[in-house]
């Protein structure tokens, strides 16, 4: 699953700030669960690393949410 040719993963992670779903653009509020792409080995900036509600991971799942660009 490379991204930007860095092979990335995602991490859950629980939102502490107000953000956007990358997939359906829906807010994600703060103490909310979602999924962070970070890279396996490299750094992954986090302004080019998406990130996905649980709702979203739930009904694509990892491999189809990493897959698109």
């Amino acid at each position: 699953m490379a991204a930007r040719g860095i092979e990335t993963q995602l991490v859950k992670k629980v939102a502490k700030v107000p953000t956007v779903c990358t997939q359906c653009k829906n807010q994600i509020t703060p103490g909310t669960a979602y999924h962070l792409e970070e890279g396996k080995t490299q750094h992954l900036h986090s302004l080019i690393a998406r990130q996905f509600c649980s709702d979203c991971y739930a009904k694509y799942g990892a491999r189809k949410l990493l897959s698109q660009k």
